[in-house]
């Protein structure tokens, strides 16, 4: 959790440049952390990575801006690395430009054919390679995968010389371990990683995200844990005044699970399946049923909310096996189940 104290005792970044020792990243975020919070941390980081001229702090702060999700960022630093004199900077902007291309829309196939020609030598390049498969698959919802690759990441780990890229990757292992257990149902290991992520530092932005899915892995259990996890996501992104996080949970995942718990007293979304959804569990199911057959978009989520307000058991066994043969998502697919067995069907 952000600690409460926003404010940073820290002096100029003139003050680190001008020393006789100039600090580097590494020793650079251990100093901050002392004396401001995460959100401040994020912001003296940036201010830092922009005026350092280390090839180390400049390949860091490609993981740093990712893990954060600051694509702005990620985006300047890889074309600073392109431009370095250091091939090892050279190919990991290679592949970090994949990373983002992917996330912006490039076709699956396209990224996993150019990434193919890029050479991996060295461990930072053969463990960011993985991740990238990793990222590859998870776009086509394969997660059967992953367990296979951080293996190998694994191994290539102990041969990095830096113990921040260590902890880095290790973020980014936990994370991915969390949604590899989450979406085979298996909930115990899943928030165990969740719980270990969230207990390790440099990663603010990405724990309100990590809460915003612990928050969604409580719907089969109880309404308080589940806002307990919003709560705690909303706090994170009003201390970065991240507005794209609020929107979302304001338009999709508070509205989901008040609608999913039948808490729906004034509450709204933008979201035109989310708003059929509240409607469904304030008994409009005719509104519904018109508000989702307007939907140029069919998916699982659809499908699942049709059979509620029609009480159709082929819109619960089509979501069922979307969810389960499109998108290997073993948790998401008790909705339908749960529905059909509810509605005695």
């Amino acid at each position: 959790m952000v600690q409460t104290n926003t404010k940073t005792r820290i002096g100029t970044m003139r003050d680190y440049f001008e020393s006789e020792k100039q600090l580097q990243f590494p020793q650079f975020l251990t100093m901050i952390s002392l004396d401001s919070d995460e959100a401040a941390q994020l912001e003296l980081a940036k201010e830092f990575l922009h005026q350092s001229n280390s090839d180390l702090d400049k390949r860091l702060a490609l993981e740093y801006f990712d893990i954060n999700q600051c694509y702005h960022e990620l985006q300047y630093f890889i074309e600073v690395n392109k431009e370095s004199m250091n091939p090892l900077n050279q190919s990991l902007a290679i592949l970090y430009q994949f990373m983002l291309d992917l996330k912006n829309g490039t076709p699956v196939h396209e990224i996993r054919t150019q990434s193919k020609s890029v050479s991996v030598q060295h461990p930072e390049l053969r463990c960011l390679k993985y991740f990238l498969y990793i990222e590859i698959d998870k776009k086509v919802y394969n997660y059967e995968r992953i367990g296979y690759y951080l293996n190998k990441i694994q191994k290539y780990l102990r041969h990095l010389d830096n113990p921040l890229f260590i902890t880095f990757f290790q973020i980014r292992m936990k994370n991915l371990l969390f949604h590899y257990y989450w979406k085979r149902n298996e909930l115990i290991l899943a928030r165990k990683n969740a719980y270990e992520a969230l207990q390790m530092p440099h990663h603010v932005k990405l724990k309100a995200r990590l809460h915003l899915d612990l928050a969604l892995s409580y719907i089969y259990e109880d309404f308080e844990s589940s806002v307990y996890h919003i709560e705690e996501a909303k706090y994170i992104a009003n201390c970065l005044d991240d507005q794209d996080t609020l929107e979302y949970i304001d338009s999709h995942t508070y509205p989901f699970i008040c609608a999913h718990f039948g808490r729906v007293e004034g509450v709204s979304t933008k979201d035109p399946i989310e708003r059929a959804h509240l409607e469904i569990a304030r008994g409009n199911c005719e509104l519904a049923i018109g508000m989702l057959e307007q939907l140029d978009m069919i998916t699982p989520f659809t499908q699942y909310y049709l059979g509620l307000a029609t009480k159709k058991q082929h819109f619960f066994i089509y979501s069922y096996q979307y969810f389960m043969e499109k998108r290997s998502d073993h948790f998401f697919a008790r909705l339908p189940l749960k529905a059909s067995e509810g509605l005695g069907i």
